[in-house]
């Protein structure tokens, strides 16, 4: 294991520093990513007027979380001996930037992964290993599963749609983890800038491996894959969201685990799995989404009242515990029907405050906070106005097609 571990280190920072074969590829993914966290904050900002977290800490994030998810899945892919020649890694990425272009939601190791297995089964391309594959995409989905529920709580981002003829507060989150993928490999390649070699003297997953297993010498190579989860919430709480997409990625990245180990003694099994893989994350996306607008959404139009959509952490009302979806019925006794009704009443920096508020099951709640001596002059709250200017379209952005928008503005320069 210590063997294991030091090889995937190894080869974790060559790929991340030293790997400029890629450089191209990493550019076109941070241009991508950069752009589509700009399009979310610009969603942000025009509801609550600032950004919750800077396109820095965002970054910081995604490497981190990267790096730390890359490391373990390294030796996890590297105990179970997967493995794919350069060639076959190259075309896989080669696949991902072509996807991304497409549709930002393809920026998936799934869908690259799942055409790649089903090119190699129809043209008998053999730089591809489509057992390791399957279950490469598995440990991706595995971490990927992981990582959106323990994000599950953050970058939720309340917008306003239409849904049925009325204003509704609903929620958009966009995550991108850069996660280092680490193979074996039983050819050298001709362009590499060094060779991180390690000896297999243990029982690997597949027949190739086994093989292999007597004490043979292979070769480690690595990329940086990038995973997208996209989600939108209407008719689910955010977080409720979130942790149930994760309960169906661990899902599926389980059954792809069965479907690739078995595919090695069974031939239909690699075209079951490599269907899977391309099929079962689209699958759930758009049941998800078919639920969400079906579904009552939560965060309608009060009749009576103003809905919380969001509490600012560390405001007013967050530290009221006022809690998101109730109504706020009146403040300092009088009734409030929008937001300048609250900025009226908080225009005189009280020094003592009580709301009256109705949560989901139709309670009657009060709230008091005291702030000596300077007085409360924001709520610190996101409410579904009656009326709004700008409301956000579904589908518009669920389908946002990098290419199209390319052709739009320079129809638009011209």
């Amino acid at each position: 294991m210590i063997e294991i571990i030091k090889a995937v280190a190894r080869q974790l920072i060559f790929s991340i520093f030293l790997d400029y074969k890629y450089i191209i590829i990493y550019l076109f993914f941070y241009i991508v990513v950069k752009g589509r966290l700009e399009i979310i904050n610009g969603f942000e900002h025009s509801i609550s007027g600032c950004r919750s977290r800077s396109f820095r800490e965002i970054v910081e994030e995604l490497l981190l979380v990267g790096l730390l998810s890359g490391f373990f899945g390294g030796i996890l892919t590297t105990a179970m001996g997967l493995s794919i020649e350069p060639e076959g890694l190259q075309s896989f990425l080669v696949i991902m930037v072509f996807l991304a272009l497409i549709n930002h939601r393809f920026v998936n190791p799934s869908y690259a992964g799942g055409l790649i297995c089903l090119y190699s089964l129809i043209f008998t391309y053999d730089k591809v290993h489509i057992p390791s594959m399957l279950m490469l995409i598995a440990v991706f989905q595995l971490f990927e599963a992981i990582c959106v529920y323990l994000g599950r709580k953050e970058d939720n981002i309340p917008i306003f749609i239409r849904q049925n003829g009325q204003i509704t507060g609903a929620f958009i989150k966009q995550k991108y983890y850069a996660i280092p993928f680490i193979l074996l490999t039983f050819s050298s390649a001709p362009y590499a800038l060094w060779k991180n070699e390690i000896v297999l003297t243990w029982k690997t997953a597949f027949s190739a491996g086994l093989m292999a297993a007597g004490g043979m010498t292979s070769l480690l190579v690595g990329a940086i894959g990038v995973t997208n989860y996209s989600s939108i919430s209407i008719s689910t709480k955010p977080e409720e969201k979130c942790r149930n997409d994760a309960i169906k990625f661990l899902i599926g990245s389980l059954l792809l685990f069965l479907l690739a180990f078995f595919s090695d003694r069974i031939e239909l099994l690699k075209w079951i799995g490599s269907l899977f893989a391309l099929l079962y994350r689209e699958f759930i996306y758009r049941y998800t989404l078919h639920r969400e607008r079906k579904k009552e959404p939560l965060y309608t139009v009060a009749k009576r009242g103003l809905r919380i959509l969001e509490v600012i952490p560390g405001g007013t009302a967050d530290r009221m515990k006022v809690k998101r979806g109730e109504i706020i019925l009146n403040l300092n006794g009088k009734p409030v029907q929008s937001e300048d009704g609250i900025r009226h009443i908080l225009s005189g920096s009280p020094t003592f405050l009580w709301m009256h508020t109705q949560d989901e099951n139709g309670q009657v709640k009060i709230y008091e906070h005291k702030c000596y001596p300077d007085g409360v002059k924001d709520l610190d709250v996101i409410v579904v106005p009656k009326e709004w200017e700008v409301t956000y379209q579904v589908d518009e952005y669920e389908n946002f097609t990098i290419i199209k928008n390319i052709v739009e503005k320079f129809r638009f320069k011209r």
